[in-house]
């Protein structure tokens, strides 16, 4: 077993990309260390996505936020398209444009909030995975290269 200290951010982006990865070309035995790896990254992951969510759903600026943020999202929708027609846009200009800056000040209230957490250090005890078998593991998987380190710094001996 290998006992690790790794920021919760770390667990949680490994977690992402371990919990939906395919093992179709891993033996056995490390499919079962993956799964289990998995397992003991999950409550980490879970707990700071629970408490993420809860502090965007707490800081919201107003009743309506979410009605806003549907309208400002349709809105970029309508004007990418090539021959948009102005009178199908949700919002106007000037009321879109307040919204970025509403928007923007609530993601960093919310990325303050959980900061501390996310750069918190856990503790995780795993049976890595040898070079070999993590191969596999990507072989399995077309994930960018952030995301094999990301996971192999975490899962690997």
């Amino acid at each position: 077993m290998k006992q690790l200290k790794v920021k919760t951010e770390k667990v949680l982006a490994a977690y992402r990309t371990l919990s939906t990865a395919k093992y179709s070309k891993m033996d056995d035995a490390d499919k079962i260390k993956a799964w289990k790896i998995a397992r003991a990254m999950k409550p980490v992951a879970t707990r700071f996505e629970e408490d993420s969510q809860d502090a965007a759903e707490k800081m919201k600026p107003s009743e309506d936020f979410d009605e806003q943020l549907r309208k400002a999202q349709e809105y970029e929708r309508i004007t990418r398209q090539p021959d948009f027609d102005a009178q199908t846009l949700p919002m106007g200009v000037a009321e879109y444009n307040a919204f970025l800056e509403t928007f923007q000040s609530y993601n960093r209230l919310v990325n303050d909030a959980v900061k501390d957490f996310a750069e918190k250090e856990v503790e995780l005890e795993i049976e890595p995975l040898t070079e070999e078998a993590f191969g596999k593991l990507m072989a399995s998987n077309e994930w960018t290269m952030e995301q094999a380190v990301v996971l192999g710094d975490i899962v690997c001996e």
